[in-house]
Parts: C-alpha cells; sequence; structure tokens
C-alpha cells in the first residue's frame, strides 16, 4: 500500500514539489479506515479470540499510503492519499472481556496509529523534496511506522495492557490531548 503511480516527465524541468494530502474514509467490508467519529466496537472484531494468549483482546491496526503525481509546468504536485486502517478478520476479543474499559484501551491503539500517521505527514510537510522525492517518503514512512510500534509497545507496558487503571487513564488523557493538537493543526489555515 505504498508507493505512487508514475508519470514520466524530464525531471530536469521540475523545479518545485509540493504534497497535497488526503485521508481516505470509507470503509469495506473487512477495513475500517480511521475517523473521529466512527469510534471501533466490539462487532468489529471478527477473528476467533487466541485461545493460547494471555491477552483479552487485539486490535490489529496499520498505516499506509499510496500516491500520485501530477505535472504543472515546472511545479510537481505529490499527491499522498494516507490509509490508517483497522483489520476486522485480524482483530479479536474473549467473550469475557468485552467491557466499555478494554474497548477504550483498544480504540487508544488505533488512535495511536492515527497520531502517528499525521506526524508522519508532518514531518514530510517540513521536508524538502527532490527529484528523490518517493525514496524520501518512502523512508520516512518507515521511521514513522518504527515510532508507531515503539509508542504501542510502550502503551501496553505502562498500561501493562490495560490492567494498570491509573496508567491506563494516564493514556487516555494524553492520547486525547494529542488528537486535540493535531485537531487544531489539521483545521489551521
Amino acid at each position: 500500500m505504498c508507493g505512487f503511480a508514475q508519470n514520466v516527465k524530464k525531471q530536469r524541468d521540475i523545479r518545485f514539489y509540493k504534497l497535497a494530502f488526503e485521508n481516505r474514509t470509507g470503509d469495506l467490508a473487512d477495513t475500517l479506515f480511521y475517523s473521529a467519529n466512527r469510534p471501533l466496537v466490539w462487532t468489529d472484531f471478527k477473528a476467533q479470540p487466541r485461545t493460547t494468549s494471555s491477552y483479552s483482546a487485539a486490535a490489529f491496526t496499520g498505516f499506509g499510503y499510496t500516491g500520485k503525481i501530477k505535472y504543472s509546468s515546472d511545479t510537481a504536485v505529490i499527491f499522498v492519499r494516507l490509509e490508517v486502517y483497522f483489520v476486522k478478520p485480524f482483530s479479536w476479543v474473549h467473550s469475557y472481556s468485552q467491557t466499555t474499559y478494554a474497548l477504550q484501551h483498544e480504540q487508544r491503539h488505533f488512535d495511536i496509529t492515527y497520531l502517528i500517521t499525521e506526524r508522519f505527514k508532518q514531518r514530510l510537510l517540513e521536508t524538502e523534496l527532490d527529484a528523490d522525492y518517493d525514496s524520501i517518503i518512502q523512508y520516512q514512512y518507515i521511521q514513522a511506522y518504527r515510532e508507531m510500534n515503539r509508542l504501542q509497545e510502550k502503551y501496553d507496558n505502562e498500561t501493562r495492557h490495560g490492567l494498570i487503571e491509573s496508567e491506563q487513564q494516564r493514556w487516555q488523557q494524553q492520547v486525547r490531548q494529542w488528537l486535540n493538537e493535531v485537531q487544531k493543526i489539521t483545521k489551521a489555515p
């Protein structure tokens, strides 16, 4: 889910590179795309629970991008479509764990994935692109994916997968604050 459909154009004609972003919306039968207006519900977790797991649930989230480029005289406009997703057939929950508290823990995993995607976008906007824009974007994507994995692990370690209520509450507040900050940035003119 990463990369660009390339139009052929002589690179020497291009002097400027601009980025334009959009977030994928609309769900597929087996995949939800992140929306602040569409939180997770337990019926989204379609996989059979792992009987060998000590965890009560698992949310399979991730992100990717697709892109295309359009040329206008000396400018290349790079359109990046971000896809923050939750895969239903890989996400599971034990029936005895279907509580609001546990669902909020899993929702934070999806929120963290979205937040990292917004950081990825911000880093790209701060990066000077050139004819090697595809490699630059791929490198930033890999860095962001690593950051996402580290933050997800930190979240689960500090909350002990939601078992330490005080830490879970702290993370709830922290993620909410980060989401509010992103909302301010994305709505800024």
